[in-house]
Parts: structure tokens; sequence; C-alpha cells
């Protein structure tokens, strides 16, 4: 059994170095040059979106069981503000006058900023100040936290890019 194999081994590195010899020596003079094919390549264009074909299935159920539903309640009623320091009526609030337009970080003192638009008028506010009865709680960057007259509510950078 040793035998057989030892001629097993000789014969399997005898291949083996055959081929190593018959590739890098012999073949020289039957090769071809090698050409290159050329290969046109258009410019990377930025500018060019390709349009989205897919369509997301949203049928199935909600897996963690919670809905989100959204502010079904219609504020149509417009309510009058009246002057700081009166009560208002117990009516729906119209946020509508108060417009988040953005922040400012000072430099040296590394303070933000918030630009708000109160009534038409600007107005720069830090955390925890109050202008026309608009108290300024929290600077998100992205949205403010105000409160008016008790109430609360988060509102969110106007784009003005439209």
């Amino acid at each position: 059994m040793t035998y057989l194999l030892g001629v097993l081994v000789i014969l399997v590195w005898g291949m083996i170095i055959y081929r190593v010899f018959k590739s890098v020596g012999a073949g020289d003079e039957d090769a071809q040059p090698a050409t290159v094919a050329s290969v046109k390549q258009e410019p990377f264009n930025d500018f060019s979106f390709k349009t989205d074909t897919t369509r997301l299935q949203l049928n199935y159920r909600d897996p963690f069981g919670i809905t989100l539903k959204k502010d079904s309640i219609s504020r149509t009623r417009k309510t009058t503000y009246s002057e700081p320091g009166k009560q208002l009526s117990k009516a729906a609030i119209n946020w509508g006058f108060i417009q988040y337009i953005g922040y400012i970080r000072n430099a040296k003192s590394k303070k933000l900023l918030t630009l708000v638009n109160i009534n038409g008028e600007n107005e720069i506010m830090a955390e925890n100040e109050q202008k026309k009865e608009v108290r300024l709680i929290k600077n998100l960057r992205d949205s403010i936290k105000i409160r008016y007259y008790n109430k609360i509510k988060f509102i969110h950078l106007k784009n003005t890019a439209q």
C-alpha cells in the first residue's frame, strides 16, 4: 500500500510541475499581444434623477398595535386675540399667528437664539423668554416648544424656499 501511495504522490507532483513549466516558459511564441477594448464612459450627471417606480404595499396590520390617528378636529372658529394681560375665552386657539423662522447661534457665548414671527412682527427670543404672551420653552432646531396662555404646542420650522 505504501508503494502505491508513493507512486500516486510522484504522479500528482509531476503533473503540477509540468503545468507550471508549460504556462511559464513555452507559451511565449504563440501568445498574441493583449488588446484593450476602449470603453467610452459617459460623464456622471448629478442632476439626472431616475423616477422611483416602486410602491409600498401598506395593507398589513400594525405589528405593535399602535394606530396613529390624525387630528380630525377642524379648527374653523377664529379667535380674536386680545391685548396682553386680558384672558382669552375657552375657544380653540388658532396657532397660525406664530411662525418659527429659524435660529442663530452666538459665536462667543454659544447661546441659541430663536427667530419667531408673532402677529407679523419678527422677534428674537432665547429659551424661557416671553414676548407678547408667548413663552419659548425649548428650541429643538427643527421645531420650538412654546406656551401661549397655558397651552403648549410644538411649532415646526417654516419652509421659506417655496
